[in-house]
C-alpha cells in the first residue's frame, strides 16, 4: 500500500536527482557556455560522467563544478567583509591592504593557482605522518589538520574543498579549526554529505594503537598528491556533523548553491560555512 505521508517527509532528506538539463549534458558530454568563477574568463564546460561535482570543468582553467561551487561563495563572503565586489578568484586575488588571513588547504590545482597572489594567503597539502605541521616540504608547507602549527586566533578564512572525510579524527580538526579562526573567522567547506542519513557513515579509524581499521568496505578517492592510489575515506557525513559542529560554538550553516550562469550545476551543490561565535 502507498504510504501517502512519505511526500511530507522533510528529515532526513532525499537527496535531489539530475534534472532533464543535467542528464543532458551528461549525455552529451556538454554543459554549454558559463562564466569559471575560478579564472573568471566565459567558457565552455565539459563533462566526462554523471557525477557533476567532479566532471563538469572549465574548458580553460579545468576547475571542477566543486571548485566553482568554492569559488562562489568564497568570493561573496569577501565581498560581504570588504564591501567590494568580486566575482572571480582571478579579480579577487588583487585585493589589497585588506587585512584578512586566508588558509587553504591545497596546494595545487585551479582554485589556488588564482588565488595565490592574495596578500595574506597561506597554503598547504598534507604529506605524510613523518612530519610535523610547519614542516616545509620540497617547498610545499606540511600541515595535519589535527594539530595545526598556527597560533591561536589567526586566521579569518579557513578553506577546505572534500578534506575532512580523509582525516581519521575530523572532530578533533574541526576543533583545531575552531581555535586558529579569530573571533566571527569564518570556515567554509565541501565534504562528501548524506542528507538523507542522520548519521555519519564511519568507514574507518585509527585504533588506540595507530593500527587502522577498516569498518566497511574501502573507498578511495583520488588525490594530487598520491595518483597511484587514491587516499582512503575515513568518515562520509550526515546530519550528525551539523549538530557536533553547533555542539562546538561553530554557528553551522548550510547551502546549497546553483547558477547556469557560473556552471554550477548537480544535486551536490553543498557548501557549508562554521562562524566562530
Amino acid at each position: 500500500m502507498e504510504n501517502k505521508l512519505q511526500k511530507f517527509l522533510k528529515l532526513p532528506i532525499t537527496p535531489a536527482s539530475l534534472s532533464l538539463l543535467e542528464k543532458l549534458m551528461v549525455k552529451t558530454h556538454f554543459g554549454g557556455p558559463a562564466k569559471c568563477n575560478v579564472c573568471g574568463l566565459f567558457t565552455l564546460l565539459y563533462v566526462r560522467n554523471n557525477d557533476l561535482k567532479e566532471s563538469c570543468k572549465c574548458l580553460n582553467c579545468h576547475a571542477t563544478n566543486r571548485q566553482r561551487q568554492m569559488a562562489f561563495f568564497f568570493c561573496q563572503t569577501v565581498n560581504t567583509i570588504t564591501g567590494q565586489s568580486f566575482s572571480s578568484l582571478k579579480e579577487l586575488a588583487k585585493l589589497d591592504n585588506s587585512g584578512l588571513v586566508v588558509y587553504n588547504t591545497e596546494a595545487n590545482g585551479a582554485f589556488h593557482k588564482y588565488l595565490a597572489p592574495l596578500k595574506g594567503y597561506i597554503c598547504s597539502e598534507y604529506i605524510g605522518d613523518n612530519f610535523k605541521s610547519g614542516e616545509i616540504v620540497n617547498g610545499v608547507m606540511h600541515q595535519d589538520l589535527r594539530a595545526l602549527s598556527f597560533e591561536t586566533e589567526s586566521i579569518d578564512l579557513f578553506l577546505t574543498s572534500d578534506v575532512f572525510e580523509h582525516v581519521s579524527d575530523p572532530y578533533k580538526a574541526f576543533q583545531e579549526v575552531y581555535r586558529v579562526l579569530k573571533k566571527g573567522g569564518r570556515h567554509i567547506f565541501t565534504v562528501p554529505f548524506n542528507p538523507d542519513q542522520f548519521l555519519d557513515d564511519k568507514r574507518a579509524k585509527v585504533d588506540s594503537d595507530g593500527q587502522l581499521v577498516l569498518l566497511k568496505p574501502p573507498i578511495y578517492h583520488g588525490d594530487p598528491l598520491d595518483l597511484a592510489g587514491g587516499i582512503l575515506v575515513y568518515n562520509l557525513f550526515g546530519i550528525e556533523m551539523l549538530v557536533k559542529l553547533a555542539e562546538m560554538n561553530f554557528q553551522a550553516n548550510l547551502y546549497q548553491l546553483h547558477s547556469r550562469f557560473y556552471g554550477i550545476f548537480g544535486p551536490q551543490t553543498l557548501v557549508f560555512e562554521t562562524i566562530k561565535v
